[in-house]
């Protein structure tokens, strides 16, 4: 009696490696994305023109598969570098935001204000500086003198006799400071306008 043959269907081989690649697909992309890469967070807003100091990062574990070559990696050392870009309370730090004294291009310059800032105004804020000219009328229409200042601290009175009156520290382009130390010294009306919060740390 002849042996009968058994003939497999190719149509199921292909369906098999089909799901076995499927999963493996699967596999890898978990793994990956599960993969954690040390780096360094900010444990304070850390601004332009600063130290970083011991305390100032911390080092953390994170997620970031696609772009761990854009962060500054756990194995190196960020104490004594200066920071270039503000970089926000638990934010990762960047390789962007750190560098030599040379890449900071900004001075720090404190101004008076008379009337109260918003509360969007607060350390690590980008704002515009608008100006007013003193005249015999009173004040000519205001304009932006300074561009993408970033505020450093604000310090406001507190006393019993306290006014409304504001010290803002900002941190002003170097191009432009001389122009906002001649308003200040002139006596120009001087207003901030927030363009963008600081960072936030994550939940």
């Amino acid at each position: 009696m002849a042996a009968r043959r058994t003939w497999l269907d190719p149509r199921l081989v292909i369906g098999v490696v089909l799901v076995l690649a499927s999963l493996l697909g699967v596999w890898l992309v978990v793994q990956q994305s599960a993969r954690t890469e040390a780096g360094w967070s900010a444990t304070r807003t850390l601004l332009p023109g600063e130290t970083i100091a011991e305390g100032d990062v911390q080092p953390v574990a994170v997620r970031m598969p696609q772009s761990q070559d854009r962060y500054l990696e756990g194995s190196a050392d960020p104490v004594g570098l200066i920071v270039a870009a503000t970089v926000g309370e638990g934010e990762v730090l960047p390789l962007r935001a750190v560098g030599s004294a040379s890449s900071v291009d900004r001075a720090a310059v404190v101004i008076d204000l008379e009337s109260a800032l918003p509360r969007a105004v607060r350390a690590g804020a980008l704002v515009d500086v608008w100006t007013a000219t003193p005249t015999d009328d009173g004040f000519a229409a205001p304009a932006v003198l300074v561009h993408d200042a970033i505020v450093a601290g604000v310090v406001e009175d507190e006393g019993i006799l306290a006014t409304a009156a504001v010290q803002l520290e900002l941190l002003v382009p170097r191009d432009q400071t001389a122009l906002l130390l001649e308003a200040a010294s002139n006596e120009h009306a001087m207003s901030v306008v927030p363009l963008a919060q600081p960072v936030e740390a994550s939940p």
